[in-house]
């Protein structure tokens, strides 16, 4: 249910999250029955919420290569980040590998170069993935839209089409139009 942002319950909602982060925080505790512990990590992660910077997520689904399924790049506060990959897990799941450069001192011959923590790991997942199933359903529709209309020609025949009108037109043009098309002359 969508609150009317002009309604009571909205403004005492407005009010609350005020309260929440203004007032003394043991006020904040005894007026909501909790302890000053909980009141604290209650305004960190309120204060935490509004804070967060906007993520974008664009990716780039690929014809499957072994578990490989695509790359995504994600832009955070301003930050782009590319080569992040989608793969597929042991048990059939995709999940999200990190960017990554060759280090031979590694077991796996590979090193991370970024990490992300694992509080914010399970949002950023869920967001590529997400935007992965979206955009591999676009492509699926796309493809279903281009073979339900074979009466349309395809890119390489219209090419192909114009080529031979051309030819016809110009071989229709008297030998001086001709000469002089090509050069850019006038008669």
């Amino acid at each position: 249910m969508a609150i009317n942002p002009n309604s009571n319950a909205a403004l005492e909602l407005s009010d609350q999250k005020d309260y929440i982060m203004n007032a003394p925080i043991a006020e904040v505790a005894a007026h909501l029955g909790m302890d000053i512990d909980e009141a604290v990590k209650m305004r960190v992660l309120a204060a935490v919420e509004a804070a967060s910077p906007k993520m974008d997520v664009a990716v780039r689904p690929i014809e499957p290569q072994g578990n490989l399924y695509g790359f995504a790049s994600v832009t955070i506060g301003g930050v782009k980040i590319d080569d992040f990959k989608i793969v597929e897990n042991k048990d059939g799941e995709l999940f999200v590998g990190m960017p990554s450069k060759p280090d031979k001192g590694s077991q796996s011959g590979f090193r991370n170069t970024v990490h992300v923590d694992k509080d914010f790991r399970e949002a950023f997942s869920a967001a590529v993935i997400g935007e992965y199933h979206a955009a591999v359903r676009e492509a699926q529709s796309r493809a279903a839209n281009l073979k339900a209309a074979p009466d349309k020609p395809r890119m390489a025949e219209q090419v192909q089409s114009a080529a031979k009108e051309a030819a016809k037109h110009n071989a229709d043009l008297p030998p001086k139009e001709k000469t002089a098309k090509h050069r850019g002359e006038r008669e």
